[in-house]
């Protein structure tokens, strides 16, 4: 008996400790997107990103920029926990027909979230990395094999 209840919290704890987070968890970390981020431009409009959370395993985005007093949606996203897998959906209103294009998450850890599609053309990846609970850096990129294709975004929380 002592041995079976050995064995059983040996496979237990390995289960636990094996690596693979579950998405809930990991879920729970991206309603940090929850407000509105600002990244102001020199010289041109600022742009940035909305966030609201609609429920615990769903939230929805915006990307939008700031032309004077007028402010011009580029695209809306869904991000989605489901048993599986959490998915970023953007719809881009000048790209793809406007059909959405589906990215999962691959990479979570240290404030970071990567979500790749490697059939996309561009971008292959995009990550979110929060670098304090005001600020956060994003980015789109290529993929691994093409590492000098990358636009960073670097967000402020203003709401």
């Amino acid at each position: 008996m002592k041995k079976s209840f050995i064995a059983f919290t040996g496979i237990i704890l390995l289960m636990a400790f094996s690596g693979k987070q579950d998405n809930s968890t990991i879920f729970k970390q991206l309603h940090g997107l929850e407000g509105t981020w600002i990244m102001k431009e020199k010289n041109g409009p600022a742009i940035g990103e909305k966030w609201v959370k609609v429920n615990n395993d769903y939230l929805q985005g915006k990307g939008f920029y700031i032309k004077g007093a007028d402010t011009i949606i580029t695209e809306t996203v869904e991000l989605r926990r489901t048993k599986n897998e959490i998915s970023y959906t953007p719809t881009v209103q000048n790209q793809n027909n406007r059909k959405p294009v589906t990215f999962t998450l691959t990479t979570s850890g240290s404030n970071m979230f990567m979500f790749e599609n490697a059939g996309h053309d561009f971008p292959k990846r995009i990550v979110y990395q929060f670098t304090s609970g005001k600020t956060i850096h994003a980015w789109v990129d290529a993929g691994k094999d093409a590492p000098g294709e990358k636009e960073d975004f670097y967000y402020e929380k203003v709401k």
